[in-house]
């Protein structure tokens, strides 16, 4: 059974990519694997939401207002606001990135119903977390690393974040896994074997990413409501000036 995703303890998000153990390499591969995703996207204003997405650098993607907006003042951004509670107009944003934003969130639905109210329709919204079935999950059982990044993290699967998605009418365009790696620098022979082994086993990696399109989809009328309609009979009244019929009394 599934735990709820609101939760009543606050776990403080990452304000850094070094806060995150192998965090450096960990913010090469995302980098790298946004690339073809934000090389697509198009429009006006284009926010990357969270401190670790306000710290990738997207040169890639044409947009071109681009803005970060972060919850905490210690992190160089361009608007502080939570996540939660976003200050932008409804249908303003053509794009968002967020980065491991619901792993650390008390209420990830509503960060994903923020998100839908401020996209446009057909906008784009490009989310990275912390995969449950990742290989370095099994760090967490050595003493003290659970209280570190990002063993600390709630972790969401990437099936039920798109099934999330598709209650708020987002169209799932592209998935994968990414960076499979057990998260440490001291035995590199571990880590290419889980290079080796991500080939046959992609679900093995350490996040995961996935693009999404919202759509509005136009109301209809059912099909018998069509039919019944087109059987009704057009009748047409005729003036009473210009009735010749006579009337008898």
């Amino acid at each position: 059974m599934l735990k709820p995703a609101r939760r009543e303890n606050h776990v403080k998000a990452p304000e850094s990519w070094q806060e995150i153990a192998h965090g450096l390499w960990l913010k090469q591969q995302v980098e790298a694997a946004l690339r073809p995703a934000l090389g697509r996207v198009f429009g006006y204003h284009f926010a990357k939401s969270g401190a670790l997405a306000a710290a990738l650098a997207v040169p890639q993607c044409k947009v071109s207002h681009q803005f970060s907006v972060a919850p905490s003042t210690q992190v160089k951004a361009d608007v502080y606001a939570e996540a939660t509670a976003w200050p932008f107009a409804e249908q303003s944003l053509d794009a968002i990135l967020s980065v491991m934003e619901l792993e650390f969130s008390n209420d990830p639905h509503q960060i994903l119903r923020e998100f839908s109210y401020s996209l446009i329709n057909d906008g784009t919204l490009v989310l990275v977390g912390l995969n449950p079935l990742a290989a370095h999950r099994c760090r967490a059982l050595w003493p003290g690393q659970r209280k570190k990044y990002p063993w600390n993290a709630r972790y969401f699967s990437c099936a039920r974040v798109m099934d999330w998605l598709a209650l708020l009418n987002f169209e799932v365009c592209a998935h994968h896994y990414l960076a499979p790696s057990m998260l440490q620098q001291r035995w590199l022979w571990l880590e290419q074997g889980m290079t080796k082994a991500s080939q046959w086993l992609p679900q093995l990696g350490a996040g995961y990413m996935i693009v999404a399109k919202k759509r509005a989809y136009p109301l209809t009328l059912l099909p018998e409501k069509v039919a019944k309609r087109n059987l009704q009979p057009k009748l047409q009244t005729v003036p009473v000036a210009n009735q010749t019929q006579t009337k008898e009394f």
